[in-house]
């Protein structure tokens, strides 16, 4: 596998990663599993904080996917 394609998979992979981890942990607050002072606070915290980190995973991988494309790889 070409390191390229390597980098558009684990983009795709850690993005989606992120994205369920997410979503269970705002289902968790929503459902009462975990206690939240605020529950909209709790939510909107968490996502913003995956929104940020897919943000970062996003643009280092496709930086990664451009570089190693304009070599050959």
């Amino acid at each position: 596998m070409k390191k390229s394609t390597r980098a558009l998979t684990g983009l795709v992979v850690l993005d989606l990663a992120l994205a369920l981890g997410a979503a269970w942990m705002v289902w968790q607050t929503k459902s009462g599993a975990w206690h939240a002072p605020d529950e909209a606070a709790a939510i909107s915290a968490i996502t913003a904080t995956a929104g940020g980190a897919i943000g970062i995973v996003t643009v280092i991988l496709l930086m990664a996917f451009a570089v190693h494309r304009k070599r050959g790889n």
